[in-house]
């Protein structure tokens, strides 16, 4: 039997709870929300076909060129968001829309009507991550409340260098008296999301003397949308404090865990943000700190020991640092 956790929407605390004094200050929530959506339609964007193609003189399509094509095709691609189970053809797609209804409901209702399954809410972007029959993707297409379904796609690590750009190697960020001792911009107090394949808490470079600054490893992982058991809504609106809630981020903890970066470039990306001179070596401080050689970092881990995750896991991520934003100042 194929046992899995159900997906769940996480909800801001702003929402929920009268404001709390605090010195730092929050984000407009809808400011927040429009730039998650902005993001995760770059993402979801880039192959979707939510424009007409070149003499097309329909309405634009909403489905994406490859999950279109998934759904005809005498054989599978072998893509991980689609799989054939008992003759049947079974894909795990986003689906985001425009509605009035935020909680999606009668979206919902309608997956789990054609048989599917909601595997993730993401209330932020007001997207479904849903696994349907590849026949019902036509379907759900056509609502008006829907303005595109593309596939859970996979996604990978990626590279880039900050020092240079946020000047954290110039005068105007940080100066260096001795090898050791420095002024300046350190990101003391602040928090720091890795969405990665984890973060080494006990590694030096992210020390502060005899314990760690990486203050919190989540796996999402643990509570992957990526089963593939069929005809469940799978999906509870979590109140901050509830016991559903409780148990989700006790699902997802990984501060324990044996290995927290299998894949290793978590770790990496975290040094490069907030790693710390160690001594003894032969280089200095200026050459070995990261662009926040003070600062928190929190693990939110998105790909798995190969360095691969999918779109619904990031977004899940994502979703988890904004909850917790203010709790932990994660800038």
């Amino acid at each position: 039997m194929n046992c899995h956790l159900p997906r769940i929407e996480l909800i801001d605390r702003a929402a929920t709870q009268p404001p709390e004094p605090a010195p730092l200050r929050r984000q407009a929530p809808w400011l927040t929300r429009w730039a998650l959506r902005g993001l995760c339609w770059l993402a979801l964007s880039h192959t979707a076909t939510a424009i007409a193609a070149p003499g097309h003189s329909g309405p634009p399509r909403k489905v994406a060129p490859d999950l279109a094509a998934e759904a005809t095709a005498p054989k599978g691609s072998g893509a991980r968001w689609s799989r054939d189970i008992a003759g049947t053809r079974w894909v795990q797609a986003i689906v985001l829309s425009d509605g009035d209804d935020s909680d999606m409901a009668d979206l919902r209702r309608h997956v789990t009507q054609l048989g599917g399954t909601v595997n993730a809410v993401h209330a932020g972007i007001r997207a479904l991550t849903v696994q349907v029959k590849a026949s019902d993707v036509a379907a759900l297409s056509s609502r008006s409340d829907v303005i595109s379904v593309s596939p859970n796609r996979a996604t990978q690590r990626t590279y880039s260098t900050l020092e240079a750009v946020v000047s954290a190697i110039s005068s105007n960020g940080r100066t260096y008296s001795s090898k050791t001792n420095y002024n300046g911009a350190d990101g003391t107090g602040v928090g720091i999301a890795i969405l990665d394949s984890g973060v080494m808490s006990s590694h030096r470079a992210l020390a502060n003397g005899t314990t760690s600054r990486v203050l919190r490893n989540v796996n999402l992982l643990n509570a992957d949308a990526g089963s593939w058991s069929a005809g469940a809504a799978g999906v509870m609106s979590l109140k901050p404090g509830s016991p559903e809630q409780l148990a989700y981020e006790a699902a997802i903890a990984a501060d324990k865990a044996t290995v927290q970066d299998p894949y290793g470039h978590g770790t990496h990306v975290a040094s490069v943000a907030a790693g710390r001179y160690y001594a003894p070596t032969t280089t200095t401080a200026e050459d070995m700190n990261g662009v926040a050689p003070n600062a928190n970092i929190y693990d939110v881990r998105v790909l798995d020991a190969a360095g691969r995750g999918t779109v619904s896991d990031a977004i899940e991520g994502i979703q988890w640092v904004i909850y917790h934003a203010k709790e932990y100042n994660i800038r």
